[in-house]
């Protein structure tokens, strides 16, 4: 790999904000729900993934290595995604839980969205627009699994589309933007559709020997925890917790968890749940409790 394509720090971040700036300036594309990657091609075949953390992501994402080893678009540093496509709608947990999908899986799709190096030549300082006028050169043809995001000029009515299609979001970003390190900026923002899910409640915290919160589980696996439970609901599950308990469904526990105090139960229990999004370690962020059951009763 040519040693002058130096990998930022951490990649370019769009600043969370409730409303989409609107104006001649600004133009606006999907946000795709998977794991965000940077590529760096030496422009003869030679392939080097990594994370958001510049982590070497090639053992992990083997089948998005074969999927790029074929380009011959020069020496250059992409910036994108990858996902899985389910059909309808990208699919986050296939991609982000890597020991829980298959080892080899030619679903996976790498969506770009911005380019850092063009020929070895930093363009980080070039606008966005020009940059981004410079990848859709390199890949002029969307292939099934390999394609530049679109750009469009209407940002309430993509958001609209992704609502009604229950995407994930939008990100606006300002044409003549630079492209800047983490969020040190006010060039991107994203605006997200919450998540709301339904999740097993499998444990209950305790703090000082009381219900505090509720352990949750999502298609197999821990999320995370919930709190915002009433007075009512806390002696409810006081009761419950003595009345059925279990052992801990999971297989590993992180260190903090460990350190907590958990009633776990032998009976799990459906509650509905909102949050901003799932982290990049599949836990929800910033969740609130919405209520027991799964709402369709």
């Amino acid at each position: 790999m040519t040693a002058i394509m130096e990998l930022p720090g951490v990649p370019m971040a769009p600043i969370t904000s409730p409303d989409i700036p609107v104006g001649p300036d600004w133009v606006y594309q999907i946000k795709w729900d998977g794991v965000r990657t940077l590529v760096r091609l030496d422009g003869k075949g030679g392939v080097e993934l990594f994370s958001k953390r510049i982590e070497p992501r090639n053992t992990l994402f083997p089948e998005i290595v074969e999927l790029l080893s074929p380009l011959r678009i020069g020496a250059c540093l992409l910036d994108g995604e990858i996902a899985y496509f389910d059909g309808t709608r990208p699919n986050f947990q296939r991609v982000r839980v890597g020991i829980n999908r298959k080892k080899y899986d030619d679903n996976l799709i790498f969506v770009a969205f911005d380019m850092l190096y063009d020929e070895g030549q930093d363009i980080r300082p070039l606008p966005f627009k020009e940059r981004f006028e410079r990848l859709t050169a390199k890949l002029p043809e969307k292939q099934p699994r390999l394609f530049v995001t679109d750009l469009v000029f209407d940002g309430p009515a993509l958001w609209d589309w992704v609502n009604t299609r229950e995407w994930e979001g939008i990100i606006s970003k300002k044409l003549d933007s630079p492209y800047v390190e983490a969020k040190k900026h006010r060039y991107w923002f994203k605006k997200r559709k919450e998540v709301r899910i339904v999740a097993e409640v499998v444990g209950i915290k305790l703090k000082a020997g009381y219900v505090s919160s509720l352990v949750l589980r999502f298609e197999d696996r821990y999320i995370g925890h919930v709190s915002g439970l009433d007075a009512a609901s806390k002696k409810v599950l006081a009761q419950f917790m003595e009345q059925h308990p279990g052992d801990c469904p999971f297989p590993a526990l992180s260190a903090g968890m460990k350190k907590s105090e958990v009633r776990w139960l032998s009976v799990p229990f459906p509650c509905r749940v909102t949050a901003l999004e799932f982290s990049d370690s599949g836990l929800l962020r910033q969740p609130k409790l919405l209520g027991f059951g799964s709402g369709k009763e």
